[in-house]
Parts: C-alpha cells; sequence; structure tokens
C-alpha cells in the first residue's frame, strides 16, 4: 500500500442492515483488516447491547475502532480517527463499516472539513441559549449531535450549525453537483418492515443473551452521558432500577433503534454519495458480498483523509 494515499473499501447502511456480517465474511477471504464506523462500538463491556462481533469473529479477523475507552469516559470523532489511523497503512486497504454517518464523513473529507463563518447564522446563534443550540443541532443533525463528545460546549454546537448549513446552500444551487466531490461508497437498503422485523429480533436476543446482567454491572459507574443514554442500555437501566417492565423496555429499545436506523438513512442521503445495493435481491450475506465485491473490485478502494 502507498502510504501516502490511504483507502479503504466503505460500507453503510442503518442499524440491524447486515453491514457486520457481509464485513466479516469479506475480511475472512480476504485478509483485510475491518474498521468499525459505530460510535458506540468503542465503549468496553458494552457488548451485549452493541452487537459487537463476538470473541470468535474477532479472534479470525483483526478489528479496529472496538473497545477503545470505558464507558465512563467522553470520546470524540477525532479520538476515533486517530485509534483507526493504523488500520490504513497496512499491507492492503481495510473495509469500514458502520452506522455513525459522522466518522465516515470525517474519515473520507477531513476532520477539518469546516466551512467559513455564516455572519447570519452567527449572528442568530449568539441570541440561542445552550439548551436552544442543543435542540437545533439535533433537529437538524441528529447523528452529528448524537456523535458530538461534547454537547455542553456551544461553540462546537453552532460549528455544526454552519457546516449544515453551509452543505445545505451547496446543495440548494441545484443538481448533485455535490455528491462529485466526494467518493462513492456502498450503502444498504432494508425493506421497512423487514429492518423493523430484525430490530425487533436483535433486541429479544440481547434480553435472552444477559444484556440485564451487563448492564447491572454498569448501573453503578458515573456513565459519559453518550453511554447512559444509550439505546438499549437506558432501558435496561430502568428495568434494575425498577422504572419500567421488561417487556416494555423491550418495546422502547425497538421504538428507539426503529428511530435510529430511520435517521441514519437520512444521514447517508444527504451527506454522502452512496451506491445503494437492494438487500431483498440477495438472500444471504455470502450472496450480498459477491455483489459488493463485483463492484468493489470494478471501482477500487476510495481515498480516505487520515
Amino acid at each position: 500500500m502507498n502510504r501516502n494515499n490511504p483507502s479503504a473499501f466503505v460500507l453503510v447502511g442503518p442499524t440491524a442492515s447486515g453491514k457486520s456480517a457481509v464485513a466479516q465474511l469479506f475480511a475472512e477471504q480476504t485478509g483485510a483488516p475491518v474498521v468499525s464506523a459505530d460510535s458506540m462500538n468503542i465503549y468496553r463491556n458494552m457488548n451485549i447491547g452493541t452487537a459487537k462481533p463476538s470473541p470468535a469473529e474477532r479472534r479470525s479477523v483483526q478489528y479496529f475502532g472496538i473497545d477503545l475507552v470505558d464507558p465512563v469516559e467522553s470520546f470524540s470523532v477525532g479520538d476515533w480517527l486517530k485509534a483507526v489511523r493504523p488500520a490504513f497503512y497496512g499491507p492492503q486497504p481495510p473495509v469500514v463499516a458502520g452506522g455513525t454517518g459522522l466518522y465516515v464523513r470525517c474519515l473520507l473529507q477531513g476532520l477539518d472539513d469546516l466551512p467559513a463563518a455564516d455572519e447570519a447564522l452567527r449572528e442568530r446563534t449568539e441570541k440561542m441559549t445552550r439548551a436552544e443550540l442543543q435542540a437545533e443541532v439535533k433537529r437538524t443533525a441528529p447523528e452529528a449531535y448524537e456523535a458530538l463528545a461534547d454537547k455542553e460546549n456551544p461553540r462546537r454546537l453552532v460549528r455544526l450549525l454552519e457546516k449544515v448549513s453551509n452543505i445545505g446552500k451547496k446543495r440548494a444551487k441545484g443538481s448533485n453537483a455535490w455528491k462529485k466531490e466526494q467518493p462513492a461508497v456502498i450503502g444498504l437498503h432494508v425493506e421497512r418492515e423487514v429492518l423493523h422485523q430484525r430490530i425487533a429480533e436483535r433486541v429479544g436476543n440481547m434480553y435472552k443473551g444477559g444484556l440485564l446482567d451487563e448492564a447491572r454491572g454498569l448501573l453503578a459507574l458515573e456513565l459519559s452521558s453518550t453511554a447512559q443514554h444509550a439505546i438499549g442500555y437506558a432501558e435496561a437501566f430502568a428495568v434494575l432500577r425498577g422504572e419500567m417492565s421488561e417487556s416494555a423496555a423491550q418495546e422502547k429499545t425497538m421504538i428507539r433503534t426503529r428511530q435510529l436506523a430511520k435517521r441514519q438513512m437520512t444521514w447517508f442521503r444527504h451527506q454522502l454519495n452512496v451506491e445503494w445495493i437492494d438487500t431483498a435481491d440477495f438472500p444471504n450475506p455470502e450472496k450480498l458480498l459477491l455483489e459488493i465485491s463485483r463492484i468493489w473490485k470494478k471501482q477500487g478502494a476510495v481515498p480516505v483523509t487520515i
């Protein structure tokens, strides 16, 4: 690999779309490492609720981006980029798979790809309280808000709003010219009913697999805000505190996961140049990988900024 031109095969999609299974197969067949672009996989001792690769899978494939910090620590996209950087300087390009759009975008375009200050927006945001800024960012860029380590920092909130505003202005000028500036990545599209069924099965399996026991070991810790409110864990904590029944917790977790999947798809469609593959056309991960590998062989790995 040319160390001056790092690259990767990038696979995105909503939670439960099958990204991890395809990435695992690709890595097993090619010897490539896997980079997890999932903002929850960074936490140690949060395994069941984050659907991390199994110990057996991790023994057979080299993973980056998993178990980077304890859940009491804060973590930023910059920290993630620094942690996964070695994966891009090995003998072959890694496969990057995940649903945290901000991680993928910064990997492809750089962490410092921020627009010039928007004076009109800056004047408006100067009059907003921190709570109003948080609400505005959460509404306009939910994925970016979730990935932001310091949600209490008004300056970072304003800069995120400026970036979103700048992107919107570029696209308002017409056409999809903005996409030509970005490398194409592959995305997995799953029919809504199928995705909802997969999410329901995943949540059920998490509880059968010991999510409550795992959460019990975390309950006494002073968790970071992100870890404390993580989908699945927040509901498990409520069960352990006697605030919610297990069935209600599972239902709420499914609802929040479906909402996350919807936000992820919105992010990918508006923030990345994605070539979508309809997973309904491929009955299993093996056949899906054949199609993805055909495209990757034709296109080659895309350049990354890291």
